[in-house]
């Protein structure tokens, strides 16, 4: 049933959102400065932290963001259940990582392999991956059925969850 609203809400999404109108201001994706405080927050509400990999214009990352991860925060569906977050890669863009270490946006992602964008990315609280990543878009009429398959696996993968 998820599987089908989600579905949904992406067919939703693309019309709500389509011809590169920019999404209502609450639907912003929230852009990682410190993992250590999304680390805390993973950990308190046992729940994986889902992580767009993206940089500025990138028409790909702003596809996902439009069709996909503003509809999801819309939804309500995965309060409580997935942090969703963005890094921005940009040059000169700096990152807290897990450890607290104060470092370089662009080498942080390079730890990941993360080369190309857009990477969805799905990590427990110490920045393990949990689940298959996402990379790019290759098949936009199944990409709302792998995201949310990547997300249960998560899920279901983050430690000491019960």
């Amino acid at each position: 049933m998820r599987v089908l609203l989600f579905a949904f809400l992406t067919l939703v999404s693309f019309t709500l959102y389509g011809g590169g109108q920019t999404p209502h201001p609450q639907y912003k994706l929230l852009e990682v400065s410190d993992f250590t405080v999304e680390a805390t927050l993973a950990r308190q509400g046992k729940t994986p932290i889902m992580l767009l990999v993206s940089q500025e214009h990138c028409s790909f990352c702003e596809q996902i963001k439009r069709d996909i991860l503003y509809p999801m925060l819309a939804s309500g569906d995965y309060d409580g259940r997935l942090l969703i977050r963005e890094i921005v890669t940009n040059l000169g863009s700096r990152v807290i990582d897990f450890k607290g270490l104060l470092r370089d946006s662009g080498t942080f992602v390079l730890d990941y392999k993360a080369y190309l964008t857009p990477t969805l990315l799905f990590l427990d609280a110490e920045g393990n991956e949990l689940s298959e990543r996402i990379v790019g878009i290759q098949t936009p009429e199944l990409f709302p059925f792998y995201v949310e398959r990547a997300i249960e696996d998560a899920i279901v993968a983050f430690p000491g969850r019960d």
